[in-house]
Order: structure tokens, then C-alpha cells, then sequence
């Protein structure tokens, strides 16, 4: 399972993990308070692409680097880490639905494979119904 967090639209925000089949462009999302949801993919764009700097990674890094290294090893931990990059996107669903989310930049890729995916014009229930996909709780 992937992490997504949403930031907002149509779909509730927060921390979710997401199941993304790129072969048929499905995604299901699956957030702590408010449920599943199985979604097609119809288009991403990217946002933004951030580099971020993660304090306690920082700080782990500078102490292992320190007790390998000494002081100059200590330095070098703490450049190269608790670095991060997290890419913004807005996704539209077939159902055009929005949401906007954040992700690491391998999501990110699985999600544009998933919305490029050649698939028919048919529902994910319909999907279902004609043994394409697997439905809930059907192992």
C-alpha cells in the first residue's frame, strides 16, 4: 500500500493509504476515519515538487556520522540526512470528482501511469459485476 495524504476536494482530507492498479487506472483510497473509496483516475497534473528536510532524520544521521566519523562525520550525517521530496497534485476522477493530494515522487508516478491506463469507458461496478475487478471483501 502507497501513502496519499489528501489535502482537499471532493473526498475527505487527511492520511490515507492507497491501492493503485495502473493496468486499469483504478485507485482505491482508504482513509482511517471515513472509509474506502475505489476511484478511476481521468487525469493528474503535478503541482509542486518540494525537498524537505526531516529534523529528527537530520538529527539521526549527524548522530551515526559522529560515531563513525567524529566531528567532520557528525557534519556530513547531518547534510545528507532527513531529506525528503513531496510532489502536490490535483487528480480528476471519471466521475469527475477532484481532490488535491501529496505524495513521494514514486506514487506520484503510479498515480500518472494509472490515469494513462487504456481502459473501457465502463464504472468500477460495472468493472466488477463483469469479473474484470475484484469487488470488497472478495479475497
Amino acid at each position: 500500500m502507497d501513502r496519499i495524504k489528501i489535502i482537499g476536494g471532493d473526498y475527505p482530507s487527511g492520511d490515507c493509504y492507497a491501492s493503485i492498479t495502473p493496468e486499469t487506472g483504478l485507485v482505491i483510497l482508504s482513509l482511517a476515519n471515513s472509509g474506502s473509496y475505489s476511484l478511476q483516475l481521468k487525469s493528474i497534473e503535478q503541482l509542486t515538487v518540494e525537498k524537505i528536510k526531516n529534523l529528527s532524520g537530520t538529527a539521526a544521521w549527524g548522530i551515526a556520522g559522529a560515531a563513525l566519523l567524529g566531528p567532520l562525520g557528525a557534519i556530513g550525517g547531518m547534510l545528507i540526512g532527513g531529506n525528503k521530496t513531496e510532489v502536490s497534485f490535483l487528480c480528476v476522477t471519471q466521475e469527475e470528482k477532484q481532490f488535491i493530494g501529496a505524495t513521494d515522487p514514486k506514487v506520484y508516478q503510479k498515480l500518472v501511469a494509472a490515469s494513462l491506463a487504456k481502459r473501457s469507458n465502463l464504472t468500477v461496478g460495472e468493472m466488477i459485476a463483469r469479473g474484470m475487478l475484484k469487488g470488497p471483501g472478495s479475497g
